[in-house]
Formats: structure tokens, C-alpha cells, sequence
């Protein structure tokens, strides 16, 4: 066998987590879903982690593919400042997708720039040619206009 031996889990999520710049602390309480958080100063993430055979799909609703699990993260009773995140790997991509649980919806991050992450299946082009895309610039100390 070729190349190294693949991690578990649990240990690829910490990798991960870590990689973007938190630190990771493991859930060790089997009765609740899910498998650890992510934390870096006052941003405190709690992370489900799932492996599946075959991608959800370019344009993935995940509560629709994945309710059950959706479910699970949203009643977490964690206090309502803690981000809930939904973590896909795939076998086929090698790679992670990551999942925003919302109380009322879902969101994948495509790209995140401050922590490293891309999505691979990053729309590029799309957000190129977002209209909405403003360029915010640097103020200067003691400027007090808008």
C-alpha cells in the first residue's frame, strides 16, 4: 500500500480546525451529536463531523439530502452564540464541504479568506461578477466620516 495510512475521522476534523488557526477540543459526552468545537478567541464553532461515500452535489440543499442530521445539530442545547457547522467529507473528493446550520436554514461556506478555507466547489466566476460586491478601504486614525 502506497502513501499513508488514512486517519479517522474525528482526527482529519482536528486537522482541519487547526489548520485554519483553532484550536479543537473533542466532545467526549457520547450522548450528544456531535464531535467537537472549534474555538480562537470570542468565535466558538460546535462541529458535527460526517463521511460519505458520493458528493451531496454541485448545488446541495443539506437539509433535504441529510435532514436527520441537520435536526441534530440544530438542537444542540448550546447557548445561541455558539456557530452550529454541519463538516461533509467525501470519499470520492477527498475533501471537506462545510455546512452553516441555522435555526430557519442552511448555507455552505464557499470560501472563507480569513481562516484559509475554500470550498471546492467554489463558484469563482460567480462572485467576480456578484453586483453586490463593494470594496471597503481602510480608514484613517481620527476620521470620523462615514
Amino acid at each position: 500500500m502506497k502513501g499513508r495510512s488514512p486517519a479517522d475521522l474525528k482526527s482529519e476534523g482536528k486537522r482541519l480546525s487547526e489548520k485554519m488557526g483553532y484550536h479543537w477540543a473533542q466532545n467526549t459526552d457520547t450522548g450528544v451529536p456531535f464531535d467537537g468545537f472549534m474555538y480562537l478567541g470570542n468565535v466558538m464553532i460546535a462541529v458535527k463531523l460526517m463521511k460519505v461515500r458520493y458528493g451531496p452535489g454541485e448545488d446541495c440543499i443539506i437539509e433535504k439530502k441529510y435532514p436527520d442530521q441537520v435536526e441534530e445539530v440544530r438542537s444542540l442545547l448550546l447557548p445561541p452564540f455558539v456557530i452550529r457547522e454541519l463538516w461533509l467529507r467525501t470519499q470520492n473528493e477527498r475533501a471537506w464541504r462545510r455546512f452553516y446550520i441555522l435555526p430557519e436554514t442552511t448555507a455552505e461556506i464557499e470560501e472563507n479568506t480569513k481562516e484559509g478555507y475554500r470550498n471546492p466547489h467554489f463558484r469563482e466566476m460567480y462572485w467576480k461578477k456578484a453586483p453586490y460586491r463593494i470594496e471597503i478601504s481602510p480608514r484613517k486614525d481620527g476620521d470620523d466620516e462615514g
